[in-house]
């Protein structure tokens, strides 16, 4: 510090007032901002997007027409094709994140993976390639002791498929 009888100059004040000013509580603008996230967070579960990724790894995949209620996808079809039965096998020993409560989806719930193929992080996750038996996705609904239903994903046809053929599999809960 300058000697008490010696002026400093207007760029010496300036210095002086900038390293004696109070500091900023950093403390409080992390936790705030991580308040403002946990927000944000809580926020998109309460209220979803179809197509928003959820803490657990699913996909708000849209309300199912048979329940009412919200409907999660698994984040992406199952690695192989497989026939009716392995399929709901699959489906009841998948796990993504902490949930383990999946289950294939019944034809109307299948009709609303189709027609929100397209949004957000369902996007290009699903087998589209139309050509039979994999571009086709298995439903829970079996029509007949070797019939299931099942729909493509490339234009929405649904039909029914012999039970042991395979198809892609995807899982909700």
């Amino acid at each position: 510090m300058p000697e008490p009888d010696k002026q400093l100059t207007e760029a010496q004040k300036s210095a002086v007032a900038f390293m004696t000013r109070p500091k900023p509580n950093l403390d409080a603008w992390r936790s705030a901002r991580e308040a403002e996230a946990a927000k944000a967070e809580a926020e998109a579960i309460a209220n979803p997007k179809v197509g928003d990724v959820m803490p657990d790894g699913t996909i708000y995949a849209g309300v199912s027409p048979d329940t009412n209620q919200r409907m999660y996808a698994a984040p992406a079809d199952a690695p192989l094709s497989m026939n009716f039965n392995e399929a709901a096998e699959y489906a009841k020993d998948l796990k993504v994140g902490d949930k383990q409560d999946f289950r294939l989806p019944t034809e109307a719930e299948l009709n609303v993976l189709f027609e929100n193929r397209e949004k957000g992080a369902l996007k290009g996750t699903f087998n589209l390639t139309g050509y039979y038996p994999v571009g086709w996705h298995w439903s829970s609904m079996s029509v007949s002791e070797g019939l299931a239903l099942g729909q493509r994903f490339r234009d929405g046809q649904q039909d029914r498929h012999h039970r042991l053929n395979v198809s892609s599999v995807r899982c909700v809960r």
